[in-house]
Parts: structure tokens; sequence; C-alpha cells
């Protein structure tokens, strides 16, 4: 397993205790960042998320918006660029087209819905997905296993 999957896997196991997560939340989500900055995307990353930076503005609006339709006309326009340069700009930055980015960014926070114990379509729902079949095909694809199967082995073991 790549480190930042390692440390990814981490963080979404604090949702089996509220007492873990308040302690060491932050900790796990500085050792997601700092995972990602040592890998591959590490260069790109740092430019893309630098300070004042009109790809984060647009990915924090992404973010901000997840669950509603976001076109790549409206990132760009977050990014104050036209749709073209935007496209070239965010690949350069995140080494993702705007659209990959956007299904990678969905399926991730619907992951970590499931894993919290989330129902799948209520997870699918939650991103944005409207149908349900298209959500199941995606999360296979990237997660190599169903939502339910994946939900199965990485949901908190409940206490009896």
């Amino acid at each position: 397993m790549s480190p930042i999957c390692t440390a990814l896997l981490r963080l979404v196991q604090l949702v089996e205790d509220p007492g873990d997560t308040a302690v060491l939340g932050e900790g796990r989500l500085r050792e997601v960042y700092y995972a990602l900055l040592k890998g591959e995307a590490g260069e790109s990353a740092r430019r893309a998320f630098g300070v004042g930076n009109e790809i984060a503005r647009s990915i924090e609006y992404l973010s901000a918006h997840l669950d509603d339709t976001v076109t790549i006309d409206d990132m760009a326009a977050q990014a104050g660029m036209s749709r073209a340069v935007f496209h070239r700009k965010f690949k350069q930055a995140t080494t993702m087209s705007p659209i990959q980015f956007v299904k990678s960014m969905r399926l991730n926070s619907a992951a970590m819905n499931i894993a919290s114990g989330m129902s799948v379509n209520e997870a699918a729902f939650e991103v944005g997905y409207v149908s349900t079949s298209q959500f199941s095909r995606e999360f296979k694809r990237a997660y190599g296993q169903s939502p339910r199967q994946w939900g199965t082995t990485h949901r908190p073991a409940v206490l009896a």
C-alpha cells in the first residue's frame, strides 16, 4: 500500500472513537499532507496549494460544493481563467484533469462517509451522484471493490 493510502486509511480509522479523533485527528491529517507532499505529485501539489493560488481557490470552491453540480466553467471562473487555460494549469498543478480531480474528490469523500457508517446510497447522493449504479462502477474502478465490499472491510467494528 502506498504511503498516501496508508495515511488516508489511518485517518479514516479514527471514526471508530471520537476521543481518538479529537486527540489524533489533526496529526493524522498532517500525516496525509506529508505523504502527499513527499509522493510523486509532491512538487505539483506544492504549486497547486500555494497561498493565493488560483487553482487552490477553485479546489476550495469544489470542496464547498461537492454535492452540487460543479462544471469546469464554474471552477475556471473561481480561478479567473478561461476554460482552456484553467484546464492546462490545473493539470500542470495537480497532474489530473479537472474532471478526474472532481471524480476523485467525490469518491474519496463518499468512501470516508461509507467507512463512518453511511449507507452506499446516502454516500453517493451526499457527494452529488444521481445514479447509484454509475457511482458503484466508478467506485469499483477507483478502489478495486464495490462500495458495499469496501464499506464492510473499512467500517469500524461495532462493540457489543
